[in-house]
């Protein structure tokens, strides 16, 4: 802009025979200039900041009760202690247990924001009825190669003719890997029979989260391009020649291959790793991606879409979007998706919708006896994360610290009140971004995570939420929060 005002000035000056003014220096000009590069975006970004920053006004705690009832919370136990550590809950199909991945080592042990001090002990899979004491079991890892560690992240379940089909994600020491299992009940409880580990470079660089489709296919995200605990030289060059050149061929010699080797072997430093995921990180580079893959021959895997910041939980809606969590967006990113997408074109992007905190995982409530007359059914899209994030990476090397929680139902806007979540404590409409009037907003649950008390429950750094309706009461239901850093919560009498 200042270049050319000053180009301006000198033809007008021509034209009319007058000396251009010197009212405006070229050095001058370039100092504009300079300043505008560097404020403009810097005052764009400052919102955002903002956001990170977290909000004043959570309360100690909240859960949206149904209407005439009154909610009680609890803390979820295993052998007589708080249910620890623990990351996602899925429901076992057509029963009223849920599977919890939980990790107990994970303040030494944690590939997406650190430490990576102890890969050694392994994490846990515990089964827990919702119908029975509150007490949570854990599940038997039959078949399991015992060299191998465990690191449990996003899971997902599909139920067909043989029985039901479970994937984990696994943060191990050396790469991560998506590890198949058989679900079974047994005499002695649940128990999940190993099948195999999936390994490829462009579903399980960063894996986070994962949907099945079906026994044989899933969707995953990828969290970030850099990594902090970084695979193999191998496959790192492999991931690089996959997104810039196109598939991998080993036998390929040229300049831009050399280069991409030179480019993988900083990567897999891990001092250089990870100060650039730090970096990924905190200035929401969008980066991340979500793959498809295939297991019914070997493992045939795609990216169906790029482009997201810190891509984290994932699920598809009764409408046929796949729903993605934009951590540092912050919020969610709608596709149209109709599995399976044969086509190797990437997905379409429906819209975008921005959240109060930085989004975690995301789930569908289980669907209530009778059907609604929305067009989800019935159902709610469960989004759960981190309201102050710096806040979090702080309790992430200190499990001492508190990071405050935020869960909310999302369902599409039906033409209710445009900020019906005004009886919450901290309305979300109040600390989003921007407002998209496609969505309604209405927050389950929140907590500044102060201490808890003997009369009030708290639970920081809330990850992932799971609702299920009363059958007697399609109003009210029991709603599980877990905390990445703290307990299982269990509360009842929730409405959506």
């Amino acid at each position: 802009m200042p270049f050319a005002y000053l180009r301006k000035q000198r033809e007008s000056a021509s034209l009319h025979g007058n000396p251009a003014p010197r009212g405006v220096s070229l050095g001058k000009a370039v100092r504009i200039a300079l300043v505008a590069v560097v404020l403009v975006p810097l005052a764009l970004w400052l919102p955002w900041l903002h956001s990170a920053l977290g909000p004043s006004g959570l309360p100690d705690h909240w859960v949206r009760s149904s209407p005439g009832l009154e909610s009680e919370c609890g803390t979820v136990t295993h052998d007589g202690a708080a249910l620890l550590y623990c990351e996602d809950i899925e429901a076992i199909p057509g029963t009223s247990t849920v599977l919890v991945s939980c990790d107990a080592n994970r303040p030494r042990w944690n590939t997406v924001m650190g430490p990576l001090t102890d890969p050694g002990p392994r994490g846990t899979l515990y089964a827990y009825s919702l119908n029975g004491s509150k007490q949570a079991v854990p599940v038997e890892l039959t078949g399991y190669p015992r060299e191998k560690d465990f690191h449990p992240l996003g899971m997902s379940m599909f139920t067909g003719s043989k029985g039901t089909r479970l994937f984990v994600v696994n943060h191990a020491r050396d790469r991560s890997t998506v590890e198949v299992f058989d679900l079974v009940l047994e005499k002695e409880g649940w128990v999940a029979k190993w099948v195999r580990d999936v390994v490829h470079v462009v579903a399980t660089h960063t894996p986070n989260s994962i949907h099945a489709l079906s026994s044989t296919s899933f969707v995953v995200t990828n969290d970030h391009l850099f990594a902090r605990r970084p695979g193999p030289l191998a496959h790192t060059l492999a991931l690089l020649h996959h997104l810039f050149l196109g598939p991998y061929d080993e036998c390929r010699s040229d300049v831009l291959t050399w280069t991409l080797l030179q480019v993988a072997k900083v990567l897999t430093h891990r001092g250089v790793a990870a100060r650039l995921a730090q970096i990924e990180t905190l200035l929401g580079l969008p980066l991340g991606w979500v793959s498809f893959v295939d297991l019914t021959t070997d493992v045939d895997a795609r990216i169906l879409a790029r482009g997201i910041p810190f891509a984290n939980g994932i699920t598809l809606t009764p409408d046929n979007k796949l729903a993605v969590a934009a951590t540092t967006y912050p919020g969610i990113y709608f596709y149209s998706y109709s599995p399976p997408h044969s086509s190797s074109s990437p997905l379409h992007l429906h819209s975008k919708l921005h959240l109060p905190f930085r989004v975690d995982n995301l789930a569908l409530s289980v669907p209530p006896r009778s059907a609604g007359d929305d067009a989800w059914g019935g159902r709610v899209l469960l989004a759960t994360g981190h309201p102050a994030p710096l806040k979090l990476m702080a309790m992430s090397r200190n499990v001492t610290n508190r990071a405050p929680s935020w869960s909310v139902a999302i369902t599409p806007f039906s033409g209710a009140d445009e900020w019906e979540d005004k009886a919450a404590p901290l309305p979300a409409h109040r600390f989003v971004l921007s407002h998209n009037p496609a969505w309604s907003v209405r927050t389950l649950f929140q907590s500044n995570a102060s201490p808890a008390t003997p009369d009030r429950q708290s639970l920081a750094s809330s990850a992932s939420t799971f609702y299920r309706p009363y059958d007697h009461h399609p109003h009210a239901g029991t709603l599980l929060v877990s905390g990445l850093y703290d307990s299982l919560l269990q509360c009842s009498n929730v409405s959506t």
